[in-house]
């Protein structure tokens, strides 16, 4: 009987990339159908995903740098000084590409982010595949990456890009807003993954993925939301994308911002004011259905 040894032997190399290529198409796919309201070229997702390649070489210059900086402890480069500096070099072509139009808004961000992150791990699964003793142990180590892989990079620069959508449409001060909790994520996984007891490594594993789960279901709810309500309200017709008076985030209308809503006008069309409730961050009045804030987007209690 032909052991596992030698079957990746023979076919390691073809093992590897049919694995990354499959869990990567898997990735791309379930990020990019979320966007229903006003799907994102594609040959942008592709650009995204081919600069998230790219990002593997200012990300490992970047942690290079940074590594002098703690006597290249790894502890240290995995938890700390990886997870920031990777999430910086990613984060900087997300950026780049909020220059498109076609960018606009949280759940654009989040997207972009996302094809991004799945163009660096993919890069990353590769250097690590081929990098092990053997191909027997880069298979075994890409299949168990590429397991994660929806909850790995795509997830981390996913968070970083909302902050850039909601900058590029006025609902966040600096673009630089959210990248903190793509490090705080890309930091737990790494600081889990590298413990040394095989106990503590499963039971650290298991938590940091239901957590992840969890952001990315919570996430993409609150995006989806907000972009179905701009969708509700016109933003994506051509004529309003044309008009640089209708803004993102306004009720209805070009004059008409959410934030200067007028809770007695009787015109109301996107559903019936709910009296006397607003969101406690922001002031936005709340209408019925509604389970996040319209204009920053934050969930209702």
């Amino acid at each position: 009987m032909v052991s596992f040894e030698e079957i990746t032997e023979l076919y390691g190399v073809y093992i590897i990339f049919a694995i990354i290529g499959i869990f990567t198409i898997l990735t791309v796919r379930f990020y990019s159908k979320k966007d229903i309201y006003d799907p994102e070229p594609k040959g942008r997702l592709f650009l995204a995903f081919i600069l998230g390649i790219v990002s593997v070489i200012p990300a490992l210059i970047f942690s290079l740098i940074g590594g002098l900086f703690v006597g290249f402890n790894t502890v240290l480069l995995s938890v700390i000084i990886a997870p920031v500096m990777e999430e910086i070099a990613k984060l900087l072509f997300v950026i780049y590409l909020a220059k498109s139009d076609d960018f606009d808004g949280p759940l654009d961000g989040l997207i972009y982010g996302a094809m991004v992150g799945a163009g660096f791990a993919a890069a990353e699964n590769v250097l690590y595949g081929f990098g092990q003793v053997n191909l027997s142990q880069g298979v075994t180590l890409t299949a168990f990456r590429s397991l994660t892989l929806i909850i790995g990079h795509p997830l981390y620069t996913g968070l970083a890009g909302v902050g850039v959508g909601e900058w590029k449409v006025g609902m966040a001060r600096s673009k630089y807003d959210k990248i903190w909790r793509s490090m705080l994520f890309h930091g737990l996984w790494n600081l889990s993954a590298s413990m040394s007891n095989i106990v503590l490594l499963f039971i650290g594993l298991v938590v940091v993925v239901v957590i992840n789960v969890i952001v990315l279901r919570r996430e993409l709810r609150r995006t989806l939301a907000i972009d179905k309500s701009a969708y509700e309200r016109g933003y994506y017709t051509q004529k309003n994308k044309n008009n640089e008076q209708f803004n993102f985030q306004q009720n209805r209308g070009p004059n008409m911002s959410i934030n200067n809503f007028d809770p007695n006008n009787d015109m109301i069309e996107n559903g019936n004011l709910i009296k006397d409730n607003f969101c406690r961050d922001c002031g936005t009045s709340r209408f019925e259905g509604d389970r996040f804030c319209r204009n920053c987007g934050k969930p209702f209690q």
